[in-house]
């Protein structure tokens, strides 16, 4: 009798333990667009802009992985439309300035260049315990959890198509805000070993990533278009031009 009773013990237990999981949330889907408010007529003396795709640094290395993937990629195919909007006739968008033939380079009154670059920071972001009957079942494991926060900014460079000489350059810092995380995953090992994507998967900390790149993608490019405006543009061409004359190209 008292071995039976034992055994139901610890069958209530576990199924106990289990009922409480944490369920894993689905999968955020964030909205990396931009329509431009307002549109400029594109005519024959509109200036050509080459557009470079857009470098992601996180201040260390070009690793990408999702979110930061698609916010890079959807800003090249927004900035176009941006610039398009502004009345600028386009040339690319290409990888490098080095992709471009000769007569692209020369036909292009200038070249835009764009770096993004999103840091994280700080908080108490780090090892978090099991529930009571993960612990029990997952030895040496753990989940992640907890506050960092990003910040960063984009740095806006015109330079010449024919040699990359830099002519003209903005930065729109992006906000320093709080990433909130609580982590269903379980991971084991140092967490100095664990791998952004291999963390990412992880949608308790990819969900809350998404939402805040998210409010930056909105706000950048808003900035950004504010930031190319035709007149200024104009003058920079001027000056590329007077500096081929110089120097005979």
């Amino acid at each position: 009798m008292k071995k039976t009773f034992t055994l139901l013990f610890f069958s209530l237990f576990f199924w106990n333990c289990g009922s409480v999981k944490q369920v894993a949330p689905a999968k955020y889907n964030p909205q990396f667009t931009y329509t431009p408010e307002q549109r400029t007529q594109v005519s024959q003396s509109s200036l050509t802009v080459a557009i470079i795709d857009p470098v992601f640094s996180d201040g260390e290395n070009n690793i990408l992985v999702e979110p930061y993937k698609s916010f890079v990629k959807n800003m090249a195919d927004d900035f176009e439309e941006v610039l398009n909007a502004n009345g600028f006739k386009i040339k690319g968008p290409y990888k490098t300035r080095d992709e471009m033939v000769y007569t692209e380079k020369l036909n292009s009154d200038f070249a835009i260049e764009i770096e993004v670059e999103i840091l994280s920071e700080g908080g108490d972001f780090g090892k978090r315990s099991l529930s009571l009957g993960d612990a029990l079942l997952y030895k040496n494991a753990y989940r992640l959890g907890g506050t960092f926060y990003h910040k960063g900014r984009i740095i806006l460079t015109a330079t010449d198509p024919m040699d990359g000489e830099k002519f003209w350059k903005k930065t729109i810092d992006l906000d320093r805000k709080p990433v909130t995380t609580d982590g269903n995953l379980k991971f084991t090992g140092a967490v100095s070993t664990l791998s952004d994507e291999l963390i990412l998967k992880d949608t308790g900390i990819y969900n809350p990533i998404a939402k805040v790149l998210e409010l930056y993608y909105a706000d950048a490019m808003k900035s950004l278009s504010r930031q190319i405006d035709p007149r200024e543009m104009a003058q920079i061409s001027e000056q590329i031009k007077a500096k081929r004359k110089r120097v005979g190209q």
